[in-house]
């Protein structure tokens, strides 16, 4: 496939299609400062298991021209796969999944939204990228949609394989190319599900929405700011718009559930136990109340504090990304 460098000559100056007035956003997967995660980063404890589509538009100007057909509905569900499968959505088609466990407001992102999308070249930020709305719903019927906002001028029509740049873009499915996802972080709509019944501890519904990219108002989509978007327009063919690869939960119901570690007996006078809901080893550490480690073993079950003199103790343990601490008291 050829990429058009998209260039507009003026008067003998050349100005680049993706000029605007600010850089302001994280730039593309493997630059500084990318928020990026790639497809087999240990922070996905889940993937979409099933899902609905509502096919768009080859070219939404010319609806006669009919629908995007490609790919499947399996195609979407599972882990990102080396070589992507995808199912294309087409002008302003969409698909919602669902998940085995509803996606919660934990720590950092809470999702993933994965493309297809690709580099210009080995050296360049500039990419061949197709953009998507990303909405939530707890019920299904109710949805919020991520602020999404684009720096990307709007006097000139990108073309349908020209590129753009990722710190034009921000929350926005598809900022990234293929294997690396599109965080998203459900504290972002806190204010948002305010008054609703948009519950961000039980999310079961996560819909990607097709962003039309052309200029022309009648037609386009617009940021949560009003602005046009811009991205390649027209792309009228089987496989065209937003190319759905996957979704990926970083934190949901039960992984929450997993993670909740329990001591006991406690008080205790010759040894404790450790429970978590992944049943497995844990390193363990005793404080002080003045904060000297008193006693510290790695991968275990259980712990002797026979040793220990009667008193109020800090107990900390740890596995994986998840610290636990709680006082302990041996009599």
């Amino acid at each position: 496939m050829f990429i058009l460098k998209g260039f507009v000559i003026v008067f003998f100056f050349i100005f680049p299609v993706l000029i605007g007035n600010a850089q302001n956003f994280p730039p593309a997967a493997g630059f500084e400062g990318s928020t990026a995660i790639h497809k087999d980063s240990i922070v996905f404890v889940d993937w979409a298991k099933e899902a609905t589509v509502s096919r768009g538009y080859k070219n939404i100007a010319y609806p006669e021209n009919g629908l995007v057909s490609y790919g499947e509905i399996s195609d979407v569900l599972g882990k990102v796969e080396e070589n992507p499968r995808i199912l294309s959505l087409g002008d302003a088609g969409f698909a919602i999944l669902t998940f085995t466990s509803p996606i919660v407001n934990g720590e950092g992102s809470d999702f993933a939204v994965f493309e297809n999308g690709f580099f210009e070249n080995e050296t360049s930020e500039n990419a061949f990228l197709e953009l998507a709305f990303v909405e939530v719903s707890t019920d299904g019927i109710n949805y919020i949609r991520f602020p999404a906002s684009t720096e990307i001028q709007t006097n000139v029509q990108i073309a349908s394989f020209e590129n753009m740049n990722a710190r034009f873009i921000h929350n926005f499915a598809g900022k990234y190319t293929k294997s690396y996802g599109t965080p998203f972080d459900l504290e972002e709509i806190k204010e948002l599900a305010i008054g609703t019944s948009i519950n961000l501890n039980e999310i079961n519904f996560v819909k990607i929405i097709d962003v039309v990219g052309s200029i022309d108002e009648t037609n386009a989509s617009f940021d949560s700011l009003g602005n046009i978007v811009n991205d390649p327009f027209p792309t009228e063919f089987e496989s065209g718009g937003f190319d759905l690869d996957a979704v990926g939960v970083i934190n949901n119901k039960a992984s929450i559930e997993n993670s909740v570690i329990s001591v006991y007996p406690n008080p205790v006078n010759n040894k404790v136990y450790f429970k978590n809901g992944k049943q497995i080893a844990l390193s363990v550490s005793v404080f002080s109340i003045t904060g000297k480690r008193l006693l510290y073993k790695k991968k275990q079950k259980s712990l002797d504090v026979s040793v220990l003199e009667k008193g109020l103790y800090i107990i900390c343990l740890t596995y994986e990304n998840t610290r636990f601490s709680q006082l302990l008291l041996k009599i």
